[in-house]
């Protein structure tokens, strides 16, 4: 049977996999609930519009087998069938069977299903399941072992392959003789097939993200049982994706963490945290597998290792010694690649190695459709201004043949040329032209909004997308910080454009991370002073006309003034004369500088300065301002304004210096004419009186560096503004307000914003540039560097000043006991520029300390005479060493030595599991 209409085929095929997927899923549901009458009745209502959709196109094949399978639900309904492990299996053969005859009638290949054999089997296990001829069967869980389990994943999964792959790829083939499914399973991890790829990249993105996302929520309420069956439901998506597609590590991952969530939906382990934590392990194992599967490149995750956690974490969380702990573990592929062990695995949710990308997006068809129709206005505009092109020629025709008849006038006689007839038909056709242009026009002007309306709506996602990805940053550092954090989030339903969500994803994590490890207090602190021990981050989202604000807000110590003060002095950037006349918002600021920190102890996740300046670096990118506000003792704000749009921005346009610039509308408070007798100046600064408040302000062709600009001729074409008043724009970002003097203000417009040269990447004050309707180029000045510049301006002293070079070279003393790694540091050092002198053990490293005039000391802790934590406290007893920077390269991963090595008085700890060397030397750079 094959299906003739196209269309018919294509909506057959869709709704078959559909119709089929849902029971399948309810089969499963079934067998872990056989009570539930909610889901039989969806099971027969589901079969019956496969029945009805397969007899409207002829295909009387499924109409035979679901109508059996409909007359066996109709009987488990009545209780006159009992739901046996044997019915289910015959179940699943006779739903394998219809998606294989669903594949013949959608592509015409022959699978030989034995429709008899099929029903003798279903109607055998009805027969056979009869209340009268078996044991009452007990209300709990069928006896199905894991193998069965998967073997019935199997087969299922196979015809899955079957009859989606339309183009040809047959995954799978039957055996008439038994009905065994038998699956051909890609050997190799990798996947070949470039549309698979991404398709199964982006579900398993998805499921996984719901999986950690509910399992987050089943920590907070772990008696919701909606929450287990849909992490079920979802583990069980996963593990059928990657079964397709032969991704074997994943499928035996994945089937364990189904086993793990069915034991605790029976009761028979608790979610403890030491479990959640394995579990999170292992969903991060799955998404490197995932990551590795679709890239091609080995993650060298020890899966093994991960398992064997899991197991230890179940017997740990066993309710009851006697009751079984989790069916057998599948065995592991041997291919997965081992690496070395270690107790946990760095969480995907705290690193930003890679950038965040979101690859696709859902659209609504209506969407389309509309996109659809007005490129189809396109092209009906399109028609009629080919149809004006023809008579511009035409026109030119004519003219060219006036000109000729005019040149001929001297010889032949006037009277008998026609001229009035060419100015008639020219007249004519210039103002049809003239009218077709602005009917054109006008069309073009709707079509393009409308068009760029849709496509940005297309665009659109919530900020859901990104917001519950910080849940589990959130967990794993406060876990790691011995800190207990509550996140709060509000407005996850405000939708912006997806380039916004990819740029602001890092952001955000290093605003939560530098809430969590700067900001609140340990749950002891804050009793001390008075809080409750779990802190709170707030996560806002609102939405004005123009802009989509971000609050990151925490309830811990607020940001400490005069610790930032001291950093500024200690690297130099500025005077402490100069840090006085600052006001708190400024000062503020200076956390987003580039290497800025003020921990003091430094980590690989904290101290090295490295994250907000990515804060500051990706907003300004945006277009967006980044504003801090601060109370000592209750907490600090971190707040982030955002256009709505990217690509397109309404600004005024002005003159400086004859050339023509823009600002955008948004920052724009008002523009005024100020009088000589309103600016006021003192010393540095000019002011304006507004209002009462004093508003800086400065010529903007001053702070541009246009001022010996010889401009264009046309800057005196215009009309002069009396002398005595000067055009001023006022500006206002975050809650500083300031304005700029111009030559002329022009007019609002919509403009298109391209982002500028890389050869204008570091000239200050830039956002992009646009393209103006003359043809001009127009330079888009960005409101948050023009007040930086500003600020500078006023204070001319305040400027980055360069650090003292050290002559010679630094020194370094280098304290290991083993000599392998102490011959690598020490290459890794001298390689890096530094001199390095050794010392084998914590004592002979404190008399040598006495030799040299060190510049830093890196030192190993567990080694004999003398630890590295007894060595550094030691050195610190001595007040000529308070400044020397200490660095303890170890193997010692937990919180507990990290305080000790802080506590002892080092700046910084580094843990040799993870040891990179470029964190090393970029830490050594700092403190050096």
């Amino acid at each position: 049977m094959f299906i003739e209409d196209e269309e018919l085929r294509n909506l057959y095929k869709i709704s078959g996999e559909e119709n089929l997927q849902k029971l399948t899923d309810g089969l499963l549901h079934l067998q872990k609930h056989p009570d539930d009458e909610a889901t039989l009745e969806e099971l027969l209502r589901v079969s019956h519009i496969l029945k009805g959709d397969s007899r409207i196109v002829g295909v009387e094949d499924v109409v035979t087998l679901t109508t059996q399978i409909e007359k066996i639900l109709l009987s488990l309904k009545r209780q006159n069938t009992i739901f046996t492990s044997h019915v289910s299996d015959c179940l699943y053969q006779g739903l394998d069977a219809i998606g294989f005859l669903v594949y013949e009638a959608v592509t015409g290949e022959l699978v030989g299903v034995d429709i008899a054999e099929i029903l003798d089997r279903l109607t055998a296990a009805v027969l056979e399941s009869k209340p009268q001829e078996l044991e009452v069967v007990p209300q709990a869980q069928p006896d199905i072992s894991s193998q069965e389990s998967v073997a019935r994943d199997n087969q299922y999964t196979t015809i899955t392959n079957q009859y989606k792959d339309v183009s040809g790829h047959v995954c799978a083939t039957i055996n008439s003789n038994s009905s065994v499914l038998t699956s051909s399973f890609i050997e190799d991890a990798d996947i070949e097939d470039a549309e698979l790829r991404v398709i199964y990249q982006t579900a398993s993105e998805e499921h996984l993200q719901n999986l950690a996302a509910g399992l987050l929520h089943l920590q907070n309420q772990p008696e919701d049982e909606a929450t287990l069956e849909q992490l079920l439901r979802e583990a069980h998506s996963l593990k059928g994706d990657s079964r397709n597609i032969g991704v074997e590590n994943v499928v035996t991952l994945t089937h364990q963490l189904e086993e793990i969530l069915l034991s605790i939906k029976r009761q028979e382990i608790i979610l403890t945290p030491q479990l959640c934590d394995r579990l999170y392990q292992a969903l991060d194992t799955i998404a490197l597998l995932v990551q590795e599967a679709v890239i091609g490149q080995p993650s060298e995750v020890d899966a093994s290792l991960v398992v064997n956690n899991l197991m230890a974490a179940i017997s740990a969380s066993t309710i009851q010694e006697s009751l079984p702990v989790s069916p057998k573990v599948p065995s592991l592929p041997a291919k997965i690649p081992i690496k070395a062990a270690t107790d946990d695995l760095l969480s995907p949710s705290l690193g930003v190695s890679q950038p965040y990308q979101i690859d696709t997006i859902r659209v609504q068809t209506r969407y389309l459709d509309a996109l659809m129709t007005q490129v189809e206005e396109l092209t009906v505009t399109k028609i009629a201004i080919a149809h004006a092109a023809t008579e511009i020629e035409e026109m030119a025709s004519l003219w060219e043949e006036w000109k000729a008849v005019d040149s001929q006038e001297q010889y032949l006689d006037s009277s008998s040329l026609d001229t009035n007839s060419y100015a008639e038909r020219l007249e004519k056709t210039i103002n049809s032209l003239r009218t077709s242009i602005q009917e054109h026009s006008t069309k073009l002007d709707i079509i393009n909004g409308e068009l760029k309306e849709k496509i940005r709506t297309v665009r659109l996602l919530p900020l859901s997308t990104v917001f519950k990805l910080l849940r589990r940053t959130v967990q794993d550092l406060a876990r790691q910080q011995s800190k207990e954090v509550e996140l709060i989030i509000a407005g996850e339903e405000i939708t912006a454009d997806k380039r916004i969500l990819e740029e602001i994803k890092d952001p955000l994590m290093h605003m939560v991370r530098n809430a969590i490890d700067h900001g609140i207090e340990t749950p002891s602190e804050r009793e001390k002073l008075g809080k409750p021990p779990v802190a709170t981050i707030w996560l806002r989202a609102y939405q004005t006309a123009t802009n989509i604000t971000i609050e990151v807000t925490d309830d811990g110590r607020g940001l400490d003034i005069e610790k930032i003060k001291q950093t500024a002095v200690k690297r130099e950037l500025y005077s402490p004369e100069e840090l006085t006349s600052m006001t708190p918002s400024q000062i503020h600021d200076l956390i987003l500088a580039p290497g800025f920190s003020t921990q003091t102890f430094i980590t690989e996740i904290s101290g090295r300065g490295i994250g907000l300046d990515v804060v500051r670096t990706s907003v300004e990118r945006l277009k967006g301002n980044i504003q801090i506000e601060s109370t000592p003792g209750q907490g600090c704000t971190f707040r982030i304004d955002l256009s709505t749009t990217l690509a397109i921005a309404n600004v005024l346009l002005f003159e400086v210096q004859g050339i023509v610039h823009a600002l955008p509308i948004e920052f724009v408070q008002k523009t005024l004419l100020i009088s000589p007798e309103q600016i006021i100046t003192n010393e540095d600064r000019t002011t304006i009186n507004l209002d009462g408040q004093a508003v800086l302000v400065a010529n903007l062709a001053d702070l541009l560096e246009l001022s010996n600009s010889p401009g264009y001729d046309r800057i005196a074409k215009f009309e002069q503004l009396p002398s005595s008043l000067q055009p001023c724009i006022l500006l206002k970002v975050g809650e500083e307000q300031f304005g700029f003097f111009v030559d002329r203000l022009l007019n609002t417009q919509e403009v298109v914003i391209k982002p500028h040269s890389q050869l204008l990447k570091r000239v200050h004050n830039i956002t992009g540039v646009t393209i103006l309707g003359s043809g001009e180029v127009c330079i888009i000045l960005n409101p948050s560097y023009l007040l930086k510049s500003l600020q500078q301006q006023t204070m001319p002293t305040v400027s980055v000043k360069p650090r003292k070079t050290v002559k010679r070279k630094p020194l370094i003393l280098l304290v290991e006991d083993s000599t392998p790694v102490r011959t690598q540091e020490k290459r890794l050092l001298e390689k890096a520029g530094y001199e390095v002198v050794v010392a084998v053990d914590g004592l002979d490293g404190y008399n040598k300390l006495k030799t040299h005039d060190f510049n830093a000391i890196v030192s190993d802790v567990e080694m004999p005479n003398l630890d590295g934590f007894s060595l550094t406290a030691k050195i610190r007893q001595h007040p000529e060493y308070q400044a020397l920077p200490i660095i303890l390269v170890t193997t010692l991963v937990d919180n507990e030595n990290k305080r000790r090595g802080s506590d002892a008085g080092a700046n910084a700890y580094i843990m040799k599991s993870n040891f990179n060397q470029d964190v090393l030397l970029e830490i050594l750079e700092r403190l050096v």
